[in-house]
């Protein structure tokens, strides 16, 4: 049995995407919210030489303590010079529009750090002293001070703020690090994601540490979940205690801490485990063995910086010699004695007298509208960062004004097409620029296509002056291949198996549709995807659009067993001819829509390659007065089993009406028709198994008289 599906051709276009400013909200940490341990764990198995460095690590902290009795005391109140200088870098790294971090919480999170490492935070004073809490005596200033870059590695004035967009921002890993990175011997580097990778375990993962026995390397420095840079957020200062060479107070629960194990440090009291909250009573470990730094079984130490407490507010004396064996080590592979050195203080520009600088702006900018149709608007703002901006030249291609001198100007754009924007921002110390090319895609309020109509990419051409691929990570994009298809010869690949990281994503957009003249249209489509392990993520998302790509509305999520096709396959893979699965949405609910648009956006999830065949808008459908002498043109019903009709209306007598089917090469097939004569009124024609068309794409032309009107396409397959 053969099935004769009518439908026609398709149009794509260009979508870009913009990044804008987070809304602020406090995350609450729950759970292992430090990675740090996490993270040197999977660094033990990458490389179980670590085990014998921190060894190593340890034992010259040791000697270190010993040593230098000195640095036990607490010094004077007037005592306030650093004994060192951190020049720090935070290297935001946003992706499509999350992870955004102001200049003011970054500036507040240095004024936490600042105070928490120098005991001048506010609630210093709620460190108990009493006789089953004695630690306000031991809790004490590292006299550590930390101060953004003023110069960059090159020698130019910086805020000690990089901004990068990346999708290695999504589940963050070390990986992150590549994407931006000041030498991490000359600047201390703090990197903002969107959220943190936590290996499977639950909760947030508020950042992580690499410990100094890891090496002062590439990856040295901290990574934070961006919601966790602010004033009032301690998490930055509990994973610098983690970078200088601290373990948590719970480090190995109940053991022996000092020299025997544990955290290593003889006034924190051993914990049993972490805690939330701040339970003032609490005694988690309450036969202590003899010897104990205070003499007698006493509370937990939760004020401290490195616990998980709610009440944090202090580094004990034993702590700050830790760090010191650290920050005054000369060593280049565990010690961070570099960073404070006068020259590198100089070179970084945090030298005194250190102050206010007043740099060029770096350009940048985002824009609430990426699509748009005629006659529409859309608003920029400046995101330029680096410098005070207090001057602004924008240029808009093809929108109304070209030019202005705003911060957040809006502009309309009246002609179809696609266009780009320049910023100039500026200061009394220089100008920045940026021009970010075909950003902005206006659309005809007239549809690009009317009735039901199919396209299977067998036109290499079509696809290529149609489509819009979107491909914001830069990685791998939806393209035409001819290495696999449903039907014919040609399909639609993307290649997540080369860059199938989570979060990377890519889109596809249909363009624009007149579905006024089709009844009970139904849009449908053909995709093949395999997972390469039952863990994997991915997941596409189908969407449509009614207004040019202003707006979308989700109509079909795709994820797990809805969205693969076959079984795992853990090499580079093309679907066969039975690894592939149609698809569909139902369209009642837009069938006087004149301008309707679909997006396909596939997220990675560590799958196997995505395929895409035979969109289609399916139904039946009319081309109205189109044509001097025919009106009313139906195919139905669509898809069809066996056969075909064709319905139409002439208004005027013809005497030289022919209805061909041809292939996609324009080779006839067969002759529904031939130069007959016929009189205005209505007809009915069929397409049947008696015409023997193969399995296939086939179009239907109609010539009356001098009109030739080529319209529809025919899907034949066999079932």
């Amino acid at each position: 049995m053969k099935s004769i599906k009518i439908t026609a051709s398709i149009l794509l276009a260009t979508l870009l995407f913009s990044s804008s400013p987070k809304a602020y909200a406090q995350v609450e940490r729950t759970g292992d919210w430090c990675g740090a341990d996490h993270h040197y764990e999977n660094q033990i198995q990458q490389n179980p030489s670590l085990i014998q460095q921190k060894e190593q690590f340890e034992a010259q902290v040791r000697d270190f303590i010993q040593n230098n009795p000195q640095n036990l005391k607490k010094g004077g109140p007037n005592d306030k010079v650093p004994n060192y200088i951190i020049p720090v870098v935070f290297h935001i790294v946003t992706f499509n529009g999350q992870g955004y971090v102001s200049k003011q919480d970054i500036e507040d999170a240095m004024l936490t750090i600042n105070e928490d490492f120098r005991r001048l935070n506010s609630d210093a004073a709620q460190t108990r002293n009493t006789t089953n809490a004695p630690f306000a005596p031991v809790a004490i200033d590292a006299k550590v001070e930390f101060r953004l870059a003023h110069l960059d590695p090159n020698g130019n004035c910086t805020e000690g703020i990089v901004r990068v967009e990346s999708p290695l921002s999504v589940d963050a890993s070390d990986a992150v690090k590549n994407v931006s990175r000041w030498d991490t011997k000359k600047y201390f580097n703090i990197w903002s994601v969107v959220n943190i990778d936590g290996g499977g375990g639950g909760g947030i993962i508020a950042g992580y540490a690499q410990f100094p026995w890891s090496g002062i390397n590439n990856t040295y420095g901290i990574v934070m979940n961006y919601n966790f840079i602010n004033r009032n957020d301690r998490t930055l200062t509990h994973e610098i205690g983690h970078c200088f060479g601290l373990l948590h107070t719970f480090q190995g629960g109940c053991s022996n801490n000092g020299t025997g194990g544990g955290d290593f440090v003889s006034d924190t009291p051993p914990d049993a485990t972490s805690t939330f909250g701040c339970p003032t009573t609490q005694n988690s470990c309450n036969n202590v063995p003899s010897g104990d730094f205070y003499g007698t079984n006493v509370l937990d130490q939760i004020e401290n910086y490195m616990s998980y407490n709610s009440c944090q507010n202090m580094f004990s004396a034993g702590q700050k010699s830790r760090m010191d064996a650290v920050l005054s080590n000369t060593s280049t592979s565990q010690g961070l004695k570099q960073l404070s050195d006068a020259s590198n203080l100089s070179f970084t520009g945090t030298a005194d007298p250190y102050g206010p600088v007043t740099c060029a702006p770096i350009a940048d900018f985002t824009y609430d509208n990426p699509m748009v149709c005629v006659g529409s608007s859309v608003t920029y703002a400046d995101n330029s960062y680096n410098g005070v901006v207090t001057s602004y030249n924008w240029t808009f291609n093809g929108g109304t004004p070209t030019n202005s001198t705003a911060a957040n100007p809006t502009v309309t754009y009246n002609t179809p097409g696609v266009y780009s924007t320049t910023h100039q921002p500026g200061n009394t110390t220089g100008t920045g620029t940026i021009t970010k090319n075909s950003i902005i895609t206006v659309s005809s309020l007239t549809a690009d296509y009317s009735g039901v109509l199919v396209e299977s990419f067998e036109n290499a051409t079509t696809f290529t002056n149609d489509f819009i691929v979107l491909d914001p990570t830069g990685g791998q994009k939806f393209q035409r291949t001819t290495s696999a298809a449903a039907t014919g010869s040609a399909a639609v690949e993307l290649r997540n198996f080369l860059t199938s990281a989570p979060g990377w994503k890519d889109e596809l957009i249909t363009p624009s549709y007149d579905l006024s003249n089709v009844t009970n249209p139904v849009f449908k489509f053909k995709i093949a995807f395999a997972r390469r392990a039952s863990t994997n993520t991915d997941r596409l998302l189908v969407w449509w659009s009614l207004d040019c790509g202003e707006t979308w509305t989700l109509k079909l999520p795709l994820t797990g067993t809805s969205l693969t096709t076959t079984g795992l396959k853990t090499s580079f893979w093309a679907p066969t001819a039975g690894e592939w699965v149609e698809k569909s949405i139902n369209l009642s609910t837009i069938t006087n829509e004149t301008n309707v648009r679909f997006k396909f956006a596939f997220e990675s999830g560590g799958g196997n390659n995505f395929y895409l065949d035979d969109i289609n808008i399916d139904g039946i459908s009319s081309i109205g007065e189109q044509y001097d002498n025919i009106s009313n043109f139906v195919i139905y019903p669509n898809p069809a089993k066996n056969n075909a009709v064709i319905s139409f209306n002439l208004t005027k007598n013809v005497d030289n009406l022919s209805v061909v089917v041809k292939d996609l090469l324009g080779k006839d097939v067969t002759s529904i028709i031939n130069g007959q004569s016929f009189a205005a009124g209505k007809y009915t024609l069929s397409i049947d198994e008696n015409n023997q068309l193969s399995s296939g794409v086939y179009f239907v032309q109609f010539r009356a008289d001098n009109n030739v009107c080529l319209l529809y396409t025919s899907d034949a397959a066999d079932e």
